[in-house]
C-alpha cells in the first residue's frame, strides 16, 4: 500500500501542468503577415495616390519622398532626434520620480491626498501649450523649460497608478505581515510595491509616450533645436516633406522608448511578487 501511495504522490507531481512557453504557431504567423500586408499595401496606395496626382505633393508628400529627405539629411535629423530624446528622458525621469512619490504620500496620507490632488489637477486641466510660453518666460530659453513641460505632462499617469496599485493591495496581506510582526518598510517592500508594480509600470508606459509630446511642446516655445522646432521651422517654409521626415523621427523614437519601458518591466517585475512573504511566515519571523 505504502508504494502504491507513493507512486501515486509521483504521477501526481508529474502530470502536474506545467506552465506552457508561448509557441509561434501557424496562427500567429498568419496573424502577423495579415497585419504586415495591411500596412504595407496602405503605404503603396499613399505612394500611388501622390504619383498619380491625386493628392498634392506639399498637402502630402509620398513616403518615398520624405523617406529620401530622411537619407539625403540623416545628419540633421540624427542630431535633432537625439536632442529631443535627451529632453524627453530627463523629463520623463523627473516626472516619473516625482510622481511616484506624490503617489506614495496620496496613498498613505489623506492629508497628502487633500492637499496634493487639487494642484495636481488644476496643473492638468491648464493645457501646456499656454504654459510653456511662462516657462520659457520664468525659466529662460534652453533645456530646462523643455524638461520641466516634459516633466509636467508625464508625471499625472504616473501618480494615478501608483495610488491605484497600492490601494488595491488585498487587506488580508496585510493582516497576514501584521501577524507575524512585520515593520511598515517590510510591509512595503514585501507586499505592496511588488502589487503595486505591474499598474506602475503601466503608467509608466503611457508616461513615456506623453513625454515625447511634451518635449515637442516645449521645443516649439523657445529653442532653437529638437525636432519640436525643426517642424515648426519646416511648416514655416511649407516643407511638408520635412515635416513628415520629423515625424517619422519622432515616431520611431516613441516606439523604442516605449518597448524599452516594456522591456524594464519583464527584467524587473517579479514574477513571485510575494515570494519573500512565503519564506518569512515559514521561518515564522
Amino acid at each position: 500500500m505504502a508504494d502504491h501511495s507513493s507512486s501515486g504522490v509521483l504521477d501526481a507531481e508529474t502530470a502536474a501542468p506545467r506552465p506552457r512557453r508561448r509557441k509561434f504557431s501557424a496562427r500567429t504567423a498568419r496573424e502577423q503577415a495579415i497585419v504586415i500586408a495591411f500596412y504595407v499595401a496602405l503605404v503603396v496606395l499613399w505612394e500611388l495616390a501622390v504619383r498619380a496626382e491625386l493628392i498634392a505633393p506639399y498637402i502630402l508628400p509620398a513616403p518615398s519622398m520624405f523617406m529620401a529627405e530622411l537619407a539625403d539629411r540623416w545628419d540633421l535629423y540624427l542630431e535633432h532626434t537625439i536632442a529631443t530624446t535627451n529632453s524627453t528622458l530627463a523629463g520623463f525621469a523627473l516626472g516619473s520620480g516625482v510622481g511616484f512619490v506624490l503617489g506614495l504620500l496620496i496613498a498613505y496620507s489623506r492629508t497628502m491626498e487633500r492637499i496634493i490632488y487639487p494642484a495636481i489637477i488644476f496643473t492638468q486641466t491648464v493645457p501646456k501649450l499656454a504654459l510653456a510660453p511662462l516657462f520659457t518666460v520664468w525659466f529662460g530659453v534652453g533645456a530646462l523649460p523643455k524638461v520641466l513641460i516634459t516633466a509636467l505632462i508625464c508625471l499625472f499617469p504616473v501618480l494615478i497608478n501608483t495610488v491605484t496599485g497600492i490601494k488595491t493591495v488585498d487587506p488580508r496581506l496585510r493582516q497576514l505581515m501584521n501577524s507575524v510582526s512585520a515593520s511598515k518598510w517590510q510591509l512595503f517592500r514585501m507586499i505592496e510595491l511588488p502589487t503595486a508594480l505591474p499598474s506602475i509600470f503601466a503608467g509608466l508606459q503611457v508616461g513615456v509616450t506623453l513625454a515625447v509630446v511634451g518635449a515637442l511642446v516645449g521645443e516649439w516655445v523657445g529653442a532653437d533645436r529638437g525636432l519640436g522646432f525643426l517642424i515648426l521651422y519646416d511648416t514655416s517654409q511649407l516643407r511638408t516633406t520635412g515635416v513628415f521626415a520629423s515625424l517619422v523621427c519622432v515616431t520611431v523614437m516613441g516606439i523604442v522608448l516605449f518597448l524599452l519601458v516594456r522591456w524594464l518591466e519583464k527584467l524587473l517585475l517579479p514574477h513571485r511578487p510575494h515570494a519573500e512573504l512565503e519564506s518569512l511566515s515559514k521561518s515564522g519571523m
